[in-house]
């Protein structure tokens, strides 16, 4: 009978610690990239980025030049002004907004079913460009104001684990307290229970470790066809670093807890040998 309430304890401790190792890094992943304002707030320090900010102007004046009622020769001499007048917009409230739908957008994007298209609609840059612009043309030029300033920015690849993590996103900040719980539930029905908080105490260390060791390898986790994407590779680039700087200590703080008890642990298995 003791042999059984002891396996069963062992039982609850294994499960116990593979939801600890889930815990840490499924809690910050739902905060911070299923959670729109979380991916907003982590998102928002690349508006300032160069890169970024000329993917959105470079694509508004690309729309501008390219609508086929503007000629060649039009098309050469307007550019730079076009080029000028799109980069005042950065900095702009108007851009900051642009930036925010963007991001939006994306999000939304890397939650569907199967690659999809980042279409941002640029009309308010475009408008702005073209406003600016209308100043400093040459006598006679004009430029047409397209009929639809939406774009495809990039296509956006198929994430099915973050799909299937968004499904799973209510239990993420319970798993820790479930995995206490069994603990707790193991102690209890355990015939050794000194053995079992010695054990509980190295399901601590191996679930901190594994937490460590994902911080860690964050990288070569993610698929390169995700980190590696047109626009989409930066962003998720920042997110693993991240996620490394941030869960890589909770890994550190796990192993730590679980030394202490199973410590704790061994201390009272000696206690009883010698008593």
């Amino acid at each position: 009978m003791h042999a059984v309430r002891d396996l069963l304890a062992a039982a609850l401790l294994l499960v116990a610690a593979v939801l600890g190792a889930l815990w840490v890094p499924a809690s910050w992943v739902e905060r911070t990239v299923i959670d729109q304002q979380g991916f907003l707030a982590v998102t928002q320090p690349l508006a300032d980025d160069p890169d970024f900010q000329r993917t959105l102007t470079d694509s508004a004046v690309a729309e501008i030049l390219g609508d086929e009622r503007v000629p060649d020769w039009v098309s050469e001499r307007v550019t730079p002004l076009a080029e000028e007048q799109a980069a005042r917009i950065t900095g702009t409230q108007l851009y900051g907004s642009l930036w925010d739908v963007t991001m939006r957008e994306l999000h939304g994007a890397l939650f569907a079913p199967g690659p999809s298209d980042l279409d941002v609609d640029l009309g308010p840059a475009v408008d702005s460009i073209l406003t600016g612009l209308e100043d400093h043309l040459p006598f006679g030029i004009q430029v047409p104001r397209p009929d639809d300033a939406t774009v495809t920015l990039a296509t956006i690849p198929d994430v099915p684990l973050l799909t299937k993590a968004s499904g799973l996103a209510p239990w993420a900040d319970r798993l820790g307290p479930i995995a206490l719980l069994l603990v707790l539930v193991a102690l209890t029905v355990a015939a050794h229970r000194r053995v079992i908080l010695t054990l509980a105490g190295v399901g601590g260390i191996l679930a901190g470790l594994a937490v460590w060791w994902l911080a860690g390898s964050i990288e070569t986790v993610v698929p390169g066809s995700v980190d590696q994407a047109v626009f989409l590779g930066p962003v998720v680039q920042v997110f693993q670093e991240r996620f490394a700087a941030e869960v890589m200590p909770q890994g550190v703080i796990m192993m730590g807890a679980g030394a202490l008890v199973m410590a704790v642990g061994l201390v009272l298995l000696g206690l009883r040998r010698t008593a």
